[in-house]
């Protein structure tokens, strides 16, 4: 490199790629993908820098960015965080929220390959003495992920994910077991204590498992009913939880690409589907299904929450008893006892419920994925683990008890066969033979 008179040079080319500083350490000089020169500095001799020169040209040949060792987490975050603006405006701020207020303060400085398993099962241990909910923690650490994915896809980190890393008993505690499902006897129940049109809106939910912003967002171009016997909906847009600038409802694409769907609906579906259209104000093919019968605006997810809500409050089986106890317990000054998450069905139950009904009736998981609207079968049955397993031994006992307890049942039935009157065995031949 050339130098001004009475100076000293920066650094000197030894060969191609590595050049060394005045005070002996080794650099290698290279560009990267986009043209730009960078300079990496070796830990160690002229065998090191060939090495790392090797690597970083290589890595340049096939397409990748080299390492960057010196990337720290919080300007990652913000990268990753400036990447995501095509998501829903509620999925950016829970991923801002959680960089902002648990990650930055504090791994915010810290380089990205200085961070270990270790500090992240520390930060899962500081986050529930804060209160986190075990949800909240895990989805901390599911932005905390990404960003580290998002940082090798694009910013040249070479290192592990430290967040993959960590044991079984170092995460978040799992509460995909604990849904809240309907139960039939509940479900009917709240169906006849709701309101119209919010009643249909529950029957339909329940009878498709379509999500509630898959539901809010129909409109009739979207609704079949020309052969109530083959009515079809066809689900492509969801209803956004926050209206435009002009204060307008928003339709946005579906989660997954596997979300568009055209799902079969039961004729009694399609009938009362039928009835709502005829005493609609509004049966255009933009107008949404779903709207208010007072200001015929589209029904927002806090109505639906809400009417669900008052529903099951005035909700009772068919005793007269109270469907849903939880919302009336009272304290000891007789104030209303607000009930823990989870603890009362939500809209979603309705899609939970109709999974778990579809799985232990032996359903497949690919159809029930199309179904619901799931990526894949894989996606399904990750999300309803415990259901499957529990269908699966379900069917394996009743095999089991059934080859063991042959034998047994078909010496009671000759026993009870030559002991019964003939009016009686008349009768149990009646209740065996086939429907």
């Amino acid at each position: 490199m050339s130098k001004g008179k009475g100076s000293t040079a920066r650094r000197v080319r030894v060969e191609r790629n590595i050049y060394k500083r005045p005070t002996g350490v080794f650099e290698v000089g290279f560009k990267d993908a986009t043209g730009r020169q960078r300079w990496r500095t070796v830990d160690g001799g002229v065998q090191a820098a060939r090495a790392m020169r090797d690597e970083l040209l290589t890595q340049r040949r096939k397409g990748g960015r080299p390492a960057n060792p010196r990337l720290r987490f919080g300007d990652s975050a913000d990268s990753y965080l400036e990447s995501v603006q095509h998501l829903r405006d509620t999925t950016r701020a829970a991923y801002t929220s959680a960089v902002r207020n648990h990650l930055e303060p504090r791994f915010k400085n810290r380089r990205l390959d200085s961070l270990s398993a270790e500090d992240f099962a520390a930060l899962v241990l500081e986050l529930r003495k804060e209160g986190l909910t075990e949800p909240s923690i895990s989805s901390v650490l599911g932005v905390a992920s990404r960003v580290f994915r998002y940082s090798s896809r694009r910013l040249g980190y070479a290192g592990p994910n430290p967040v993959l890393e960590l044991e079984a008993g170092e995460r978040p505690k799992s509460t995909s077991g604990k849904r809240r499902h309907f139960t039939e006897a509940e479900a009917l129940a709240t169906v006849r204590a709701a309101n119209e049109p919010f009643r249909l809106l529950f029957v339909l939910l329940g009878a498709t498992g379509a999500r509630l912003s898959e539901a809010l967002g129909l409109r009739w171009q979207d609704v079949h009913l020309e052969k109530l016997q083959q009515a079809e909906l066809r689900f492509e847009y969801q209803l956004a939880r926050n209206r435009d600038k002009d204060g307008q409802p928003v339709l946005l694409p579906l989660k997954t690409d596997g979300s568009a769907r055209t799902v079969a609906i039961p004729r009694g579906v399609a009938e009362a589907l039928a009835e709502h259209k005829l005493a609609a104000a509004d049966t255009s093919p933009e107008a949404f299904v779903f709207v208010s019968p007072r200001t015929g605006t589209v029904l927002w997810q806090r109505n639906v929450n809400r009417a669900l809500r008052e529903a099951q409050e005035r909700a009772v089986d068919e005793h007269g008893r109270q469907a849903f106890p939880e919302l009336h317990k009272v304290d000891e000054r007789g104030r209303k006892v607000k009930p823990e998450r989870g603890e009362v069905p939500s809209p979603h139950s309705f899609r939970h419920s109709l999974a778990s009904m579809l799985l232990n009736e032996g359903e497949s998981a690919d159809e029930i994925a199309f179904m619901l609207g799931h990526a894949n079968a894989n996606v399904t049955r990750a999300v309803y683990l415990h259901e499957v397993a529990d269908a699966r031994r379900k069917a394996m006992r009743r095999e089991l008890l059934a080859a063991a307890s042959g034998s047994l049942v078909e010496a009671y039935e000759a026993a009870s066969h030559l002991q019964a009157p003939e009016a009686e065995a008349s009768n149990v031949r009646e209740l065996r033979r086939p429907a």
